[in-house]
């Protein structure tokens, strides 16, 4: 009996761990339930409340999804943010203040509060930590009014603050719940939508579709007045006004919809762990189960991953890794005005599709300036594909075949080159066998003639399996050795 409980007790540890991510650096773990989608970088874990076993078994669960976030930040990153001294004995003290003016029906912002400004947090460059309050939500988050309280949430104390508002009829609810151990700060964020409150009842839509008949049904000055150029100010105003946020109180919320936000958010309170941290960074890294492949990114990288578990069908990975630093530099980068310039004029404009063609030309530019690396890895197992079956069952003439195919592809797409895209060189590999296929493209390409790019493409399935992998890389850049070690045994 003693050996049945002890294994029982294994089976439920291991389960735990197969459910839970853990930064044993940052000290801290989170269940996480196997989820659909996740992220990771340096300092930051993001990730779905649906696992991958449901998402495709109840479409009403994908509708209530909510994303959580945790945010790390060591004493040395709080004390260039506050600009003194951080510990978790200064968190506690910042605690009892603020539940002293929540006590006495205070508003919190009435004294000064440095843990509260978390705008200061996303301007941090903390190597890899991106926050709710990145550049994208500041100027929307500070047209709302937030909700400050104190307490213990699942036995941590707690500072939160939450947003409730409404955006292109959809209801949003931000939580952040500010927690310390081992003198260090997490950001513990929940994220929840409701697409059903604020949506056009079926009368608004009949009522929207009777007005779009009517308007078919105009005259030619009408129709003239309709395909007058708007100015790029007036454009830019219809899409800030779409993306307009409003408050919105409790009280117009039903309670059943403010349940399943508390609890979203409580659900990661009581999945979080800390530990004391250890002194050995945590590598960031994924792993394909389909194609039973791992690959550990460069510090500064993040991944993200798309895992969906059909039933009776197998798994699906997808997976995206880039520089984080890189892809920040295109965001901070990129021309928004020019876009709403671009959407100001009506297509059937004779300027329209050179003004298309000009700014597809310098957002690609601006692009590809700061963007050196991607990754993308995609899997899938179980497969019962007749032609799979057939592809390994005459590896030889199956193997001709897909070279001759292939090897024409590429030939003539070297033959057609433009000012956009051009294949330089290529050199292809085949390998065909009945336990599996391989296929191998190293092909070296320009883009807009001044970036030149290396690609890499690994195509391999057996009996069971699938997988691709792409990566594209500038081929001026250096890219470290164990990476690209790792890539070219993508394969089985």
């Amino acid at each position: 009996m003693n050996k049945i409980t002890a294994l029982a007790a294994v089976l439920v540890l291991c389960a735990a761990h197969a459910s839970a991510y853990e930064n044993s650096y940052a000290g801290y773990s989170v269940k996480d339930g196997q989820p659909y989608y996740k992220l990771e970088a340096k300092k930051v874990y993001a990730y779905t409340n649906i696992s991958s076993k449901k998402v495709y078994q109840n479409e009403e669960d994908l509708k209530n999804t909510a994303v959580n976030i945790v945010n790390y930040y060591t004493a040395e990153d709080m004390e260039q943010i506050l600009g003194e001294k951080f510990s978790t004995a200064y968190f506690d003290a910042e605690y009892e203040k603020l539940a002293l003016l929540e006590r006495s029906q205070l508003n919190p912002k009435t004294v000064p509060a440095p843990l509260l400004e978390l705008d200061k947090y996303a301007e941090h460059d903390s190597n890899g930590n991106l926050t709710i309050q990145s550049k994208v939500l500041k100027e929307k988050l500070e047209k709302l009014t937030p909700l400050i309280k104190t307490g213990k949430i699942a036995g941590k104390k707690a500072i939160t603050i939450s947003y409730l508002y409404k955006q292109s009829d959809v209801l949003v609810k931000i939580d952040t719940s500010l927690v310390s151990a081992n003198d260090r700060l997490y950001l513990l964020s929940t994220v929840n939508t409701d697409q059903d409150l604020y949506a056009p009842k079926k009368d608004e839509k009949s009522a929207d579709a009777d007005a779009d008949i009517d308007e078919t049904d105009t005259d030619e000055e009408n129709e003239e007045a309709k395909t007058e150029p708007k100015s790029a100010a007036s454009v830019k105003e219809e899409m800030e006004k779409a993306l307009e946020v409003e408050n919105v109180f409790v009280r117009d919320v039903p309670a059943e919809t403010m349940q399943r936000f508390d609890k979203a958010h409580t659900d990661l309170l009581k999945g979080f762990k800390a530990f004391a941290p250890t002194s050995t960074p945590k590598a960031i890294s994924f792993t394909d189960a389909a194609a039973g492949k791992s690959v550990q990114l460069p510090d500064d990288w993040f991944y993200g991953q798309l895992n969906l578990k059909y039933k009776d069908k197998g798994t699906f990975y997808l997976t995206l890794a880039s520089s984080m630093k890189e892809m920040q530099e295109v965001a901070a980068n990129t021309d928004y005005d020019s876009v709403y310039s671009v959407l100001a004029i009506p297509q059937a404009d004779p300027e329209y599709q050179k003004k298309v063609t000009e700014l597809y030309s310098s957002g690609a530019r601006n692009v590809l300036q700061h963007w050196n690396h991607l990754l993308i890895t995609a899997s899938v197992d179980n497969i019962t594909d007749a032609e799979i079956k057939e592809l390994l069952s005459t590896p030889v003439a199956n193997r001709l075949a897909v070279e001759s195919f292939i090897s024409e592809g590429l030939q003539r797409m070297k033959g057609f080159s433009n000012e956009y895209f051009a294949l330089k060189d290529y050199k292809t590999n085949f390998d065909f066998t009945q336990e599996k296929a391989l296929i191998g493209i190293n092909a070296d390409t320009d883009l807009l003639k001044d970036f030149a790019y290396n690609n890499k493409i690994l195509l391999s399935c057996n009996q069971k399996a699938a997988t691709a992998m792409l990566f594209i890389k500038k081929t001026d850049v250096e890219t470290e050795k164990a990476l690209e070690q790792q890539l070219n045994e993508w394969h089985f």
